[in-house]
Order: C-alpha cells, then structure tokens, then sequence
C-alpha cells in the first residue's frame, strides 16, 4: 500500500517541480471556456476572485491551478488571468504551481485593489460589469470574503463600473468533476485508506490520539499527500460529545470507540472519509446508533444513482437518525473537490438539539445592500438532480442526550450505474 505512483500519469502534465501534479491545458482550456461561457450569458467583463480563509481557495485554483491560500484573481472574459499576492519577486518561485498562461503581480504593500484597477483598466473593462466572487459569501461565508476597504476602493477608483455579486457562478461547475479530476479524488482516497490502514494497525488500548495522528499524518505525507493551509484532522476516543475537535494527549481504553475525520489532498482535491473503531466488542450503547447510521448510510447509496432529486438525499439521510430520537449538528453529507466543503450540502442540523443559548438577533442578510447583490446570484443547488461525476463525503452522524456520538461514512464518486465507494472501511463501525 505504501508503493504509490501517480494516477493515470498519462493525463497529467508534470512541471518544473518533480513529481508535482498539475491538470493538463486541455482541462484548463474546458474550465476556461466555461466560465467565459458563462460570464458572457450574464454580460460581465471581469471576475475578481476572492481567497481569504478556510473553504475559499477553490474557485480560484479552479480557474488558475495555483496552489497558494490566500490570494485573488482577477479573470478577464478575454485577456490572461492574472494571481495578485504577495511581493513582486515571489512570481520566481511559483511559476510551475499554475498553468501557462496565467500571470503573477506582487501587491505587497497594500496594492491589491488598486493593481486591480490597473489590470481591469488595462484589458479596456473600467465601465464594464465586475463580477466579484467573495462578496456576499456562499456555504458557511454569509458574510462573504473581501475585505470592506478593498471592495470601497474598487467602487471608488472605477465609478463608471457595474459591481455584481457571482459568488454562485463556479460552484455549478465545480459539482461535476471531469475525468482528470477525479483521477486526483482518488488518489486523496487512497492516502485515506492508507491513513485509515495506519490507525487500524496501531489503536489500541494505551496509545495516545496524538501519536496516531502524528502516525498516520506521517504515513499519508510520504505517499504524497499535500498539507496545505487548510488541513486539519479531528480525533476523539472514548464517550462523550461535542466530539469535533482535533486530537489530544487522551489514552485509548479498552471499549473505546475512536471516530477519526480523515483530510487528505492530492493535486489540490480533497478525500475525506470518516471512521469508527472500537477497541473490542462495541459497547452496547453503541450498538443501537451504529444501526441507524448504517440504515441511513445504506439508503443513501441506493439513491445515489443519476435522476435522484438531490430533496430526497437530504431527507432520506436524515430519516433513519431522527425517527429513532437522535440529533446531528453538522451536515450528514456534503460535496468535495478544491474545498473541503462544496455544494450540495445535506441538512446542516436536524432532530431535536438540546439548545445551549439563543441565537444571535438578526443577520446580514437582513442588510439592504447584502440583499441587492445577492438577487445577481443564482442557485446552483435548485431543482439539483444526482449526475455523473458527483464526488461526495458521507458522513453520517447521531447524537444521543448531548453524551453519545457515533459518526462514519465513506468518500464516493456517482457513475452511471451508482455510486463507487472509494473508502470502503469507512461503511460500518470496525472493531479491533
């Protein structure tokens, strides 16, 4: 398992840095093509794509290939994108981590929107329509991702400039992965397997959760597997909720069930199944929501076959939980590529959730302006049916009385004739 090469070499084109995965300029020519598709339909001139933050980085490295966090992008309907970070002599370094084509300027200094400007005025758009990607925000970003001054800056250096908010514009896209892309989901699936393969041989009743994370983070990372800003694994053991936090100096026990969240990232794409292992027979508190997960994990795979209304995903993977009396308080299923959090997202809370504290009064899209720019979003996710090429982490969960909490669920690719489970450990509870 540890002797790993890279998925079907023949449609990567490696760079300048060996062994480092980037898409081919045929799949950069399709994303193009697309979004420009897309940009004329809807009039506008130029993206500008904003990164700042956890789950962002996709519709950027979408449209660029680059692997850098924090950034933007500016995509012009013709013309070469253009990477704004960092300072200027840092394009020397970066240059095989995006594809042909796409250029770098240095905005070291506070300079990012008025490069912007610059580059918006330069391909001949300063009173054309700018379509901003971070504005109001999508998924778990409401509130969006560009920062206020910079957005005030843009408004007030291109005054004959329509602005309009498309954060929506790539995420429809980006639910269907090509051929190329799914050769890199299974690659992070098999750095999970072997993670999972990792914990399996080495939880048991004396082990610290932090030496069986630093064990199968170790193992992954010489197989291949990327870090990048955003990873992070959650690892918890015995009884007990909330239970979503990262590892700890914890002693495993026996008749621990351990529930470990597995992030892997090949080529930029996400795996990311979850596991439950017990440490001996599984206590039988345990045994009763272990059914319900598998009868709502089970479900789900049978629906997960092209024409399925995704409505009927969302309700039949949380029916099995709820009519039995359990809760979850983080979505049972949700889409997974360049982010680690992609639409569709199942429910992101149903049952009966004991209530700690009241909800904050009022919301941002409570705010007039807030509201204008997201009447210029569509829904990706209306009227959404299962396709070809959906590549989604189940990760079913019920909760008991705020104390018990069993969560697994296996990483998946839909096909034609249903869903091809990548994880296969991850479907039922495994006992050690």
């Amino acid at each position: 398992m540890n002797d790993m090469t890279l998925p079907r070499e023949a449609v990567l084109r490696m760079t300048a840095a060996p062994g480092f995965p980037v898409l081919s300029l045929a799949e950069r020519d399709r994303r193009w093509g697309l979004a420009r598709d897309e940009m004329e339909r809807r009039g506008i001139d130029c993206l500008f794509i904003v990164c700042k933050g956890y789950n962002t980085n996709g519709n950027a490295r979408w449209l660029d290939n680059a692997d850098h966090s924090d950034r933007y992008l500016l995509f012009p309907r013709r013309g070469n994108p253009v990477i704004l970070r960092g300072p200027a002599h840092w394009q020397e370094w970066y240059p095989e981590l995006f594809w042909e084509g796409v250029r770098y300027q240095g905005t070291a200094g506070g300079q990012t929107s008025s490069a912007t400007v610059d580059l918006i005025c330069d391909y001949g758009y300063e009173n054309g329509t700018i379509g901003i990607i971070g504005l109001t925000g999508a998924m778990m970003s409401t509130e969006g991702d560009i920062p206020y001054l910079t957005f005030q800056n843009l408004k007030k250096r291109l005054p004959k400039a329509s602005f309009v908010d498309v954060t929506d514009m790539l995420l429809g896209f980006r639910m269907f992965k090509s051929q190329e892309e799914l050769a890199m989901v299974e690659k992070a699936a098999e750095l999970s397997n072997l993670q999972i393969a990792t914990v399996r041989r080495l939880a048991r009743p004396g082990a610290r959760e932090l030496d069986l994370f630093t064990d199968m983070t170790a193992a992954a990372l010489k197989a291949g597997n990327e870090i990048g800003r955003e990873h992070w694994s959650i690892m918890c053991s015995g009884k007990g909720y909330p239970t979503n936090r990262p590892p700890s100096r914890r002693t495993l026990k026996k008749g621990d069930m351990l529930c470990v969240s597995h992030y892997t990232r090949y080529g930029g794409y996400w795996g990311h199944p979850h596991t439950a292992m017990s440490l001996g027979p599984i206590d039988e508190e345990y045994k009763p929501l272990r059914a319900v997960v598998r009868e709502s994990i089970q479900r789900v795979l049978e629906l997960l076959k092209p024409g399925t209304p995704w409505s009927e995903i969302d309700r039949m993977i949380d029916e099995p939980i709820i009519k039995s009396g359990y809760y979850h308080e983080i979505p049972q299923i949700h889409g997974i590529g360049l982010d680690g959090h992609e639409p569709p997202v199942g429910p992101h809370a149903g049952g009966q959730i004991p209530v700690k504290r009241g909800r904050p009064k009022g919301s941002i899209t409570d705010n007039e302006e807030w509201q204008q720019f997201a009447k210029t979003q569509s829904r990706p996710t209306k009227d959404l049916v299962v396709r070809e090429g959906m590549v989604l982490a189940i990760e079913t969960k019920a909760v008991k009385e705020n104390r018990l909490f069993l969560e697994f669920g296996p990483l998946v690719v839909t096909e034609r004739s249903g869903p091809r489970v990548l994880t296969p450990e991850a479907l039922d509870v495994i006992e050690l």
